[in-house]
């Protein structure tokens, strides 16, 4: 004999499904988060430094809006042989030969044109090579190096920005040779 409960028998309910809401909120809040790091990570001193160090550079005259084109690349002070040697010794310190080459002169075709036209295409593809490789170094070497005065360099129309580092013992000094190009001083070479 079979017996039959009085309550009518139902299927269990099905089991509840949670809303996926709450996941996708975490991952929007991941993704901006993600965002936001990226932004602060890749953004602040135009010359990616962390500001230290970056006294002269932060001394000089701020870029003006009247007369000629402005002598100011990339953030970067050209306007005098001394200001550039500042300039190139702060974008040496961004570890990024293509920053430092725009400071250069063998970085622009015309200028290259102009100070040296003897230069092949192969002694400039290996000097532009040399600069990019060679960027850690340099910003090493130039590491709180003090820059005094230019004076004419050997050849003509180049002006030689002395400098000696901490590194540097005696007397001695160093130079580097700065080229003018379309208002601007543009580094040119170690000085022989």
């Amino acid at each position: 004999m079979t017996t039959h409960s009085a309550e009518p028998q139902t299927a269990s309910p099905a089991p509840r499904r949670r809303s996926p809401l709450p996941w996708v909120v975490a991952g929007a809040v991941v993704v901006v988060a993600a965002v936001v790091v990226a932004l602060v990570l890749t953004t602040g001193d135009d010359d990616g430094s962390d500001g230290e160090g970056d006294r002269d550079r932060a001394a000089a005259p701020p870029a003006t809006t009247s007369g000629p084109a402005q002598p100011d690349t990339a953030g970067y002070d050209l306007r005098t042989p001394e200001a550039a040697a500042r300039s190139f010794a702060a974008a040496a310190g961004t570890g990024s030969g293509d920053v430092l080459l725009e400071l250069a002169c063998v970085g622009r075709l015309a200028c290259v044109q102009e100070h040296a036209p003897d230069l092949s295409e192969a002694q400039l593809t290996e000097t532009r090579d040399t600069i990019r490789e060679g960027v850690f170094e340099l910003a090493e070497h130039l590491e709180g190096a003090e820059f005094t005065p230019a004076v004419d360099g050997a050849a003509p129309g180049t002006k030689d920005v002395p400098y000696r580092t901490p590194a540097m013992t005696g007397d001695d000094r160093l130079t580097l040779t700065f080229v003018q190009f379309e208002g601007t001083w543009l580094y040119h070479r170690p000085a022989a």
